[in-house]
């Protein structure tokens, strides 16, 4: 006689290796994904810590000097002016102007590192090295003269090494902290030397 169907033994042994298979499977898609968007977040810091370099890196390149700095920000002078050694020249260029100016400013706060410059990119207000440059950006932002563009975001903390307050001596700045968790709370080391640092006239 030919046996027909399942018994109940049978049955339960089925369901417990489906359930175990359907248990390794979930287990190692789970496995995947979560290396996968751990492999995405690396991506994405590092996309966004080599756009902040870069972004530092130019200016660095182009700036004169670093006009002051603290724990919280930097300031530099960037000349759009090219330097053909003539008299009237030679006066613009050793003038610091408003649309040459750069701060670079970490915000505690919202946890990013923000770069402010003047709105109006053809201002040529002009200030002399010795001006009050914290008291000045403040200024500037309550009168909604400073643009803001966001550098770096994510920062669960972030600091400016301050080496020199001397901006005829200074020639270097770092800055330093670390992305939150959720960006997979990498260090963060950006800055550098000024390649092409210039003395201002009124430099000793």
């Amino acid at each position: 006689m030919s046996r027909r169907g399942f018994t109940l033994i049978e049955l339960c042994i089925a369901v417990v290796i489906t359930v175990i298979a359907a248990g390794a499977v979930a287990g190692t898609l789970r496995a995947v994904t979560e290396a996968m968007q751990e492999q995405d977040r690396v991506a994405d810091a590092s996309a966004r810590l080599a756009r902040a370099d870069a972004r530092m890196a130019d200016h660095l390149e182009r700036a004169r000097l670093i006009l002051h700095q603290d724990a919280d920000e930097v300031l530099l002078w960037l000349p759009t002016e090219p330097f053909d050694s003539s008299a009237t020249n030679t006066s613009e260029y050793d003038t610091i102007h408003l649309n040459e100016l750069a701060w670079y400013v970490m915000d505690s706060e919202a946890g990013t590192l923000m770069l402010r410059c003047a709105s109006n990119r053809s201002s040529r207000t002009n200030y002399s090295l010795s001006t009050d440059w914290d008291a000045l950006r403040t200024t500037l932002q309550v009168q909604s003269q400073l643009t803001s563009t966001t550098v770096l975001e994510g920062l669960a903390q972030g600091v400016f090494e301050v080496e020199d307050a001397d901006a005829c001596s200074v020639r270097r700045f770092t800055f330093t902290g670390a992305l939150d968790e959720e960006r997979g709370g990498f260090e963060v080391r950006l800055g550098g030397r000024l390649p092409n640092g210039q003395r201002h006239p009124d430099c000793p």
